[in-house]
């Protein structure tokens, strides 16, 4: 079973300058590309080193911009679709041309779109909780139920109010944000996911 491999690969997507941090493997079997969720991270697909049912899958994991390890050089730019265009970024690295595509949450929408945009080369999708309707958006719309211009200052009070949801897990989740996220990011991302959620007729795109 390959060795899992740790690297930064410097990219370009729609003219910002991008270091891509991602974990992955080589193999002779359908590659696997994984997008993670918001507040989530490359290292959560790490452990799929140690499931002998995907030995010889070569696979992909990377920190979205303005998330984990990866720097943005722009994080005002970051939106769902730039997210979109950085995983066809990344595919070109790792000289992916035809995958199978695992997205969680931002990940799922993000992934949604790839494959909507691209089904010649998805061989299998599975979208965990990807924010695809409305109702999925009761952390991204935030950005709008509690309006604030300054990017620290909204973060700030989206992790307290994280951390007081009723949810199981929700504390845990609010203190690690800070670590995984930049908040001059979430703007654009939230903003995105909300637009697409409400007018981007994802409901369609998943089905066709």
């Amino acid at each position: 079973m390959s060795e899992l491999v740790k690297s930064e690969s410097s990219l370009q997507v729609q003219g910002i300058d991008v270091e891509v941090a991602a974990i992955h493997r080589s193999g002779h079997l359908e590659p696997i590309v994984f997008l993670h969720g918001f507040g989530s991270t490359k290292e959560d697909y790490a452990d799929i080193v140690r499931y002998s049912e995907f030995a010889g899958h070569p696979f992909v994991a990377y920190d979205a911009p303005g998330c984990g390890e990866t720097r943005c050089a722009d994080l005002s730019r970051i939106s769902i679709p730039f997210l979109v265009e950085t995983a066809l970024a990344v595919l070109d690295a790792v000289r992916f041309e035809r995958f199978h595509l695992v997205g969680h949450s931002m990940g799922g929408l993000t992934a949604l779109m790839l494959a909507h945009a691209h089904p010649h080369r998805v061989l299998s999708f599975v979208d965990i909780e990807g924010n695809i309707a409305p109702e999925d958006c009761f952390l991204s719309r935030q950005i709008v139920e509690y309006r604030q211009a300054d990017a620290e200052r909204f973060f700030d009070d989206f992790i307290e109010r994280t951390r007081h949801a009723p949810a199981y897990a929700s504390a845990l989740y609010a203190a690690s944000l800070r670590h995984k996220v930049r908040a001059a990011a979430v703007r654009g991302i939230f903003e995105s996911m909300v637009e697409l959620s409400d007018n981007g007729g994802l409901m369609d795109a998943g089905a066709a």
